[in-house]
């Protein structure tokens, strides 16, 4: 086992078993004391007899190991009191464990179905372990009746779920007044895979294809939160050069990713020749991870112990030369992105999220700092290689298009300097270290979370003699994508392109 700092893992989660009843009272201690809300996970402990469990997880200021609130729910009455009226971010959680296991929320503001269509079949829960995967029911059709708001002159405009381009299927409904939105309703989830369902009963260490491949956009962290949740679990200590390793390609991935969301705005805004510039270096940095790391989306990389394949001394060279290459031209688009009166006039003001939204509904990322939250779990939890070296925090206060890109601005450049420090500081030795004595028969549950280019990301694992009894994502898109619902009313129809690409949110986390 290593002794070098920084190395081990942050321990497993501390649960704290709670009554249905006082679990509001709990949770608004936690909140009171700065705890930050990370996942709810529902799971079916009926086999066992013990009903069905809800935990909701939280990070609590300087203390890095999570803390869980555990609820136990009959399997003769599956229901809870809401959480939503003290903690408004877990009102789409509620709303998918009442569609996938079957658990009542009771008083919460809106009972619509989130995940099945409106024609699944009553009762019928996927994620019960009595319920078959890949089960498709005969009378199932992608039904959905949307909540349009009310009043004399108002329009009805459905987009989607199918949509010009390469993009993902997502339905909104957009109530008019003229051009100006008055609300926005959403139905995502439209291809929905189970991957939840489809880990349970893998061995742990067959988990990894699957997981990567829930977003290409968010792979590394997907498999770096994966690989913290096992090594948690198993007390599996990281050698120092693939704690480096690591945050490489996460930095990496937080790299590429707001080089394409910056290319995006000015998209939305019909800025042609700052978008395709922006694509171009998006395309520049992909070509650089495939020759360092052996894929563009930097799949198959990290894997719990370490990671993949080292990075050669050359690779590394190479690598932070073409950083260096691409680091002024990004300056150079930025500022003329930021001079140019006409884009600028289309983003100030545009999609405004205020700050006391942002924090009341669980706002994560470049999306919750551009309003003004100083939330970054590189700095809130500090995990890998950012215990030594930590990011400058970026906020804005604007809390608007112009603000998201002011943002993602800054902390890409922020992510250059600190890829060049890591680089630079590379230490040598092993890049893997192999399991601990009997991991194949592992049991336990973590909590790995990072801070993926959109925000919070949070695999929650457990493991039951190897093998995988429950798995729960929680997605950075999946907590804002109600953000985005509510920066929009008061907007014209024709900014929404702006606002939605301000946001650049993720289909396939929600899809998983």
């Amino acid at each position: 086992m290593s002794t070098e700092p920084g190395t081990a893992p942050l321990g497993r989660p501390l649960f704290r078993e709670v009554e249905a009843g006082a679990l509001a009272s709990a949770v608004s201690a936690i909140l009171a004391a700065g705890g930050r809300h990370l996942t709810s996970a529902a799971a079916d402990d009926r086999a066992a007899g013990g009903g069905y469990r809800w935990d909701h997880a939280f990070q609590m200021p300087g203390r890095p190991r999570i803390e869980v609130l555990r609820v136990r729910v009959a399997a003769e009455r599956p229901e809870c009191p809401s959480l939503v009226p003290v903690l408004p971010a877990v009102h789409w959680d509620e709303r998918e464990a009442r569609d996938l296991y079957g658990i009542e929320p009771l008083g919460h503001p809106d009972p619509r179905r989130l995940v099945l269509p409106d024609d699944w079949p009553a009762g019928l829960h996927p994620l019960r372990k009595d319920v078959p995967a890949g089960i498709h029911p005969a009378a199932a059709a992608p039904g959905w009746s949307p909540r349009v708001a009310g009043g004399e002159g108002v329009v009805l405009m459905p987009v989607g779920p199918v949509h010009a381009g390469i993009i993902e299927s997502g339905h909104f409904a957009f109530s008019l007044m003229g051009e100006t939105i008055l609300d926005l309703d959403l139905r995502l989830f439209q291809k929905h895979r189970g991957l939840e369902k489809a880990l349970e009963g893998r061995p742990w260490a067959e988990a990894a294809g699957v997981v990567e491949r829930t977003c290409a956009a968010c792979s590394a962290s997907h498999q770096a939160a994966w690989s913290e949740a096992v090594e948690q679990i198993l007390d599996w200590w990281l050698p120092l050069r693939a704690v480096y390793l690591r945050t490489v390609l996460l930095e990496c991935e937080r790299l590429y990713n707001h080089l394409n969301d910056i290319a995006a705005i000015p998209a939305g805004t019909g800025f042609a020749v700052a978008a395709m510039e922006g694509a171009a270096l998006k395309e520049r940095m992909l070509r650089l991870q495939a020759a360092a790391f052996g894929h563009r989306y930097l799949f198959d990389t990290i894997r719990p112990g370490g990671v993949v394949r080292d990075l050669a001394p050359d690779a590394a060279v190479a690598l932070r030369r073409g950083l260096a290459d691409l680091r002024p031209r990004l300056l150079r688009l930025g500022q003329r992105m930021l001079r140019h009166p006409g884009f600028t006039d289309r983003l100030q003001g545009t999609g405004v999220l205020p700050r006391a939204t942002a924090e009341a509904m669980g706002a994560v990322g470049p999306a919750a700092r551009a309003s003004g939250v100083a939330r970054d779990l590189r700095l809130d939890r500090p995990y890998l290689a950012y215990q030594a070296f930590a990011p400058l925090l970026i906020t804005d206060a604007a809390g608007d298009a112009g603000a998201r890109l002011r943002v993602r601005l800054r902390e890409a450049e922020v992510t250059f300097a600190l890829l060049d420090r890591l680089l630079h500081a590379l230490p040598g030795g092993a890049f893997q270290a192999p399991p601990p004595e009997g991991s194949g028969s592992a049991e336990g549950l973590g909590i790995g979370c990072n801070e993926s280019p959109r925000g919070a990301n949070v695999h929650y694992v457990e493991l039951r003699g190897g093998r995988i009894a429950r798995y729960h994502m929680r997605p950075a898109s999946f907590a804002n994508w109600p953000l985005l619902m509510a920066a929009v009313p008061s907007n014209l129809i024709g900014d929404f392109p702006l606002i939605n690409k301000s946001f650049e949110l993720c289909y396939a986390c929600c899809d998983r």
